[in-house]
């Protein structure tokens, strides 16, 4: 029996610990904070202010008019001061809330304060639920973490309103704070979901718990908003033996003006996991840039950056600032508290910004396999010769076929906002359909009625550039797309509710941004040679209407010296050569004012050429470096027979070049142009006995 007792005892006493254990909570993370340190207005992210005279003097037949007028409501000196004016007979103060902009659940928030004085004036630091604009009050719960009248000289309460017990109250502490209105003091309260304790300077002086909590008597297990004011006269502030008329007037007439200073406001909760926050994408060379982990009492920091990235302020502290470099990486803190370490990691990538005539976002030489990922249908992505080949197959369009290129880096397209995508297909299906959109960070995409169709789709088996201005599509505001931040590229295939199920293939040669659509005229495209009787008739598309005319070319080989045997105006789609042959080549070539449009496929009497002959060639052909500073080189299969290297800019116009061949296993050509070379896309023609064909360098002059 006695021992069965000694195990009850320790049970209870057990319980007992437990308990108090389980309701002793420690607030040692400061999440929210003002420290008004500017100057005039009120920062509006977390303040907004109750105007006017509310209903019957906001309830407690009050004479002051709340206003968001300086002379009311300021920061000045590192404190927020509200502050009560009597003109012309009439009173008008400041009531400040961070209602709809700041709220919290449990915690431990923290008014340092100095009070205003003045018999009839009545300053309060408080809080109510956000939920008062749906149950209203006092249903929403009342936290009067302070309230001062001067007719009662310091003494200071604390209350609570609830459906229980409001208006005049009976859920009230007081404790005696002789210099309230001459020094400041810290006015906190203490929320956890058992009870709600009030302090003047960390000591202790109220506690609320009901026995039974319910909707009437603990409607507090939601957010709560932050209130500051001083009202004048009213239930609680007038003082009765200067009242007058009936009305709750009762102010010292002396009085014309009064003060209260707030050093800080500080909303702490319960640590439980490490944070860290800052911007995930930012320009290269960024300045001041902000990271944030808990604040903890007690506790030093370490931060850790990426290669070229400085701090500016903050290193040993929970808010770092930063100067970025110009590559991507992790900013990483490690917190040491209590004895324990905490470390918390987060990537930031560097946006790339384009600069140029012309920048190449990809080139898909070598296949950017981990940047491509597909969905709704079955495609087979594969290196082609300088190009990126899909082939597909989709049964169900409604579920969106598509493939999806993620940028390295988020680009910002805001003075770029031109895409440039060059594609070919044969389109032997007949239902090939393309479309491109475009998709931030964020994950909003680009659409709506505008849309980036590659329509009229070419298909004459050669690479066609498609150009589109989704500037328009860009907005601004919520839910629009943010041009800085674009991180993918979404190609639709055969999609959506007109789309037709089907197989074909697709070229991806490059996608590149331009600040505008360029002036020269789209290529001609579908050449085709016939016999007739005057000679060989050629028929083209004309895919352009801006150009002033077109060329027409011959050569004896399908990639031979070509020759120009005619200038046709503009709007011309055929043209007779009266010397022509069956074994003659064509190809046709727009121009305008602003230079000349790409070449067009080539023809001939025996049909159209479509380059697939010289893949395998290509493919043995190598460009290195690329990106290049300047001088690049070619390695090239020993038997290769080299005609002419030629170099070319994004306008067409050809560079000079000095080239030098290095024979052996392999054989090696070394091309240095004569002059140094703006950065930017170019063409690098390498022509052999028997063909002609195309690799692209980038040239950066100042690679990073």
């Amino acid at each position: 029996m006695q021992k069965l007792s000694y195990l009850a005892l320790l049970l209870c006493f057990t319980l007992l610990c437990l308990q108090a254990a389980a309701q002793t909570t420690t607030y040692n993370e400061l999440i929210w904070s003002d420290e008004f340190e500017g100057e005039g207005a009120l920062n509006p992210t977390w303040w907004g202010y109750d105007l006017g005279n509310g209903d019957n003097g906001w309830g407690n037949r009050e004479l002051q008019s709340y206003t968001n007028q300086l002379a009311n409501v300021r920061q000045s000196d590192g404190k927020l001061v509200i502050e009560a004016l009597k003109q012309n007979g009439n009173w008008t103060s400041g009531r400040v809330k961070t209602q709809g902009k700041f709220g919290f659940t449990y915690g431990r928030v923290e008014f340092r304060a100095k009070l205003a004085p003045g018999v009839g004036t009545w300053p309060a630091l408080w809080m109510l639920g956000e939920s008062i604009t749906t149950k209203g009050w006092p249903a929403c719960g009342e936290i009067d973490v302070m309230e001062y009248v001067d007719r009662l000289p310091g003494k200071v309460q604390a209350a609570l309103h609830t459906p229980s017990s409001f208006g005049n109250t009976q859920n009230v502490g007081s404790t005696q704070v002789p210099d309230a209105t001459t020094a400041f003091h810290v006015y906190a309260a203490e929320w956890s979901p058992n009870d709600i304790k009030f302090y003047v300077d960390n000591t202790l002086y109220y506690t609320y718990a009901p026995a039974v909590k319910d909707a009437r008597t603990w409607p507090f297990t939601e957010d709560q908003f932050l209130i500051m004011n001083i009202a004048v006269g009213g239930n609680m502030g007038s003082e009765s033996t200067l009242e007058s008329n009936g009305l709750k007037n009762g102010i010292d007439p002396r009085l014309t003006s009064t003060r209260m200073e707030v050093d800080y406001v500080r909303v702490y909760q319960q640590f439980k996991e490490l944070t860290l926050t800052g911007p995930a994408i930012v320009r290269p060379a960024a300045q001041n840039l902000t990271f944030k982990t808990s604040r903890l009492a007690n506790a030093t920091y370490t931060w850790t950056l990426p290669s070229g990235a400085t701090v500016v302020s903050g290193g040993n502290s929970p808010e770092v600032v930063v100067n970025w470099g110009n590559r991507s990486g992790q900013v990483r803190v490690e917190v040491q508290h209590n004895g324990q370490t905490y470390s918390k990691t987060m990537t930031v990538k560097t946006k790339t910004v384009p600069s140029g005539t012309s920048f190449l976002l990809e080139g898909f030489s070598p296949f950017p396999t981990t940047q491509l990922t597909t969905s709704g249908g079955t495609f087979e992505l594969s290196q082609a010769p300088e190009a990126l080949k899909i082939k597909y197959q989709v049964t169900t369009p409604a579920n969106l076929p598509n493939v999806l290129y993620e940028l390295e880096n988020p680009i910002d397209m805001t003075g770029y906002p031109v895409l440039a995508a060059a594609v070919k297909t044969f389109n032997k299906s007949r239902k090939v359909s393309l479309r491109l959109d475009l998709m931030d960070a964020a994950g909003k995409v680009t659409g709506g009625n505008q849309v980036f169709s590659l329509a009229p789709l070419i298909d004459d088996g050669e690479f066609y550039t498609y150009y589109f201005n989704y500037q328009p599509l860009f907005g601004t505001g919520s839910g629009q797309v943010n041009p800085e931040e674009i991180s993918k590229i979404r190609l639709l295939v055969n999609y959506g509710f007109l789309g037709s199920a089907g197989q074909d293939t697709l070229w991806l040669d490059h996608f590149s941004l331009l600040p505008a659509v360029p002036t020269l005229p789209n290529r001609a495209s579908h050449v085709a040679a016939t016999l007739a009787a005057t000679g060989v008739k050629i028929d083209w598309q004309d895919n352009a209407a801006n150009e002033q005319g077109f060329k027409v070319f011959k050569a004896s080989q399908s990639h031979g010296d070509y020759t120009q045997i005619a200038s046709l105006p503009a709007n011309t789609r055929t043209f007779t050569d009266a010397a022509g042959t069956r074994e003659a080549f064509y190809k046709v070539q727009g121009f305008n004012a602003s230079g000349n449009a790409d070449f067009s496929n080539i023809a001939t009497v025996a049909g159209v050429i479509s380059g697939v002959r010289e893949e395998q060639l290509a493919r043995q052909v190598v460009v290195y470096p690329n990106p290049a500073a300047n001088r690049f080189f070619l390695r090239l299969p020993a038997n290769l027979k080299i005609k002419a290297v030629r170099l070319f800019n994004a306008s067409s116009q050809e560079v000079p070049l000095v080239v030098s061949f290095e024979r052996g296993e392999k054989s090696t050509a070394e091309v240095q142009p004569t002059s140094v070379l703006p950065s930017g896309l170019y063409l690098c023609q390498i022509e052999t006995e028997n063909t002609v064909f195309t690799k692209r360098l980038l040239i950066q002059n100042q690679l990073l």
